[in-house]
Order: structure tokens, then sequence, then C-alpha cells
């Protein structure tokens, strides 16, 4: 069957998937469910106290991830002849003849699995420009508001605002800006281990690192402005 069809006949498979895992569910859960099984398979020897712990332990254990609703179905199957497996017990419910059941139903829940449609991709958000900016202006006044070099998206926000008139700078200003980001820069290397000095001296020759930088700082002289 191409992937992504799904046979009439798979809907339970499917629905039991979303079922309760087998080591979450209790004991007495997994007992009802049990005899349920034994009933299925025509089981006349119950296991005994000790036997049915080993019996739960091994289910467990074993298939952790898997659903009693999964469990409950493949003994269903396997009794109704859709699993090329042994379904004769022997009057014996161990651990191999749980197995040789078990193992068929996951081959067949696989080939389920894979023909489940993928979710419908779900539509990607555009914000606008005004939510763009309104999320990094949050984004600072919300924080701790000490480094300007943390302000998010500056670059983006900072042409948004120059193209709608917000931002405007005098030759003062900027030269001002400059001297301030430089001051920083500094101070930072001076406190640094002298590998991340080293690296970050590489950074502040760069045009575009200072340029980014003295941007940051006028976006947070902006924003400081709607603090009160």
């Amino acid at each position: 069957m191409p992937s992504g069809l799904i046979a009439k006949e798979d809907l339970p498979i499917i629905e039991a998937f979303k079922g309760d895992k087998l080591n979450l569910i209790s004991p007495v859960t997994l007992r009802e469910n049990l005899a349920y099984i034994f009933t299925l398979i025509g089981l006349t020897r119950l296991p005994d106290t000790i036997e049915l712990e080993v019996i739960e332990d091994f289910i467990r254990s074993t298939y952790p991830y898997f659903t009693i609703q999964e469990m409950r179905i493949a003994f269903k199957m396997a009794v109704q002849g859709k699993f090329d497996c042994n379904i004769e017990h022997y009057e014996k419910f161990s651990p191999k003849y749980i197995s040789g059941i078990m193992n068929a139903y996951k081959s067949k829940a696989n080939q389920v699995r894979k023909n489940i449609p993928p979710p419908p991709d779900q539509p990607v958000k555009h914000l606008s420009d005004q939510e763009i900016v309104d999320f990094t202006k949050e984004d600072w006044l919300n924080g701790k508001r000490q480094d300007f070099n943390r302000v998010f998206n500056a670059d983006k926000v900072f042409k948004i605002l120059l193209k709608q008139g917000k931002l405007a700078f005098t030759q003062d200003q900027i030269l001002e800006t400059i001297r301030v980001v430089r001051e920083d820069n500094l101070y930072r290397l001076n406190k640094m281990h002298p590998l991340d000095a080293k690296k970050f001296s590489q950074e502040i020759r760069q045009e575009d690192f200072i340029e980014l930088q003295c941007k940051k700082l006028a976006l947070v002289k902006y924003f400081e402005g709607f603090s009160g």
C-alpha cells in the first residue's frame, strides 16, 4: 500500500497507538487485560502467582512503550490468523509465546505507522514590521537592561524604524554613539580571559561588527524612551 493510505482494518491499530503505555498502567489494569487475552486464546491452565509476576515483569520491561490496547489487538489479530506466527500455547503463557505474537504485531504496527500521513504543515505566521519592533522592544524592557549588545534582531528593527522615520541622528549623536561603543568594548576587553580577549579584539576591528553595536545602542536609547 502506498505511503499515506490507511486501510480501514488498520484504523483500530492507529487508535491503539494513543492508548495507555504498558510501563505505566496499574497491575490491576494489566491483569484485567491479561484475563481477556487468556480467554481469547483459550488458555485453561492459568499462570500461578509466581508465573504471573514473571509475565508482568517481562511485558513491562520488553514492551514498555507499546500500549495495553495494542497488546489486546495483537493477540486478537493473531487468533484471527492475520499474523504469520504460531498461536499454539500448549497451555503455557510464557514470555517466548508472548514474544512470538508481539513481534509479529510489531512488524504490522511499523507498516501502519509508515502509512500514517504526516500532519499538515502549520501556516507560517508572517510578523508585521510593528510586531517585529514590539517584540525586540519588550524583550529589552522586560529584561535586565544592562548590556546593549544583547538587543535581539537589531539590524532588522533598526532598518524598520529608520524607514518609518522614527530614528534620526545628528552627526554629533553618531560620533557620541561610536565613542560609547568603543569605550565599552575597551572595558570588556580588559576584563576578558586572554583567549576570549583575542577573539573579541579581532571582532571589534571589523566595521560591520561596530556598526551593529552602534545600532543596538541607538535602539536601547530609543526603547528607553518608552520605559517611563
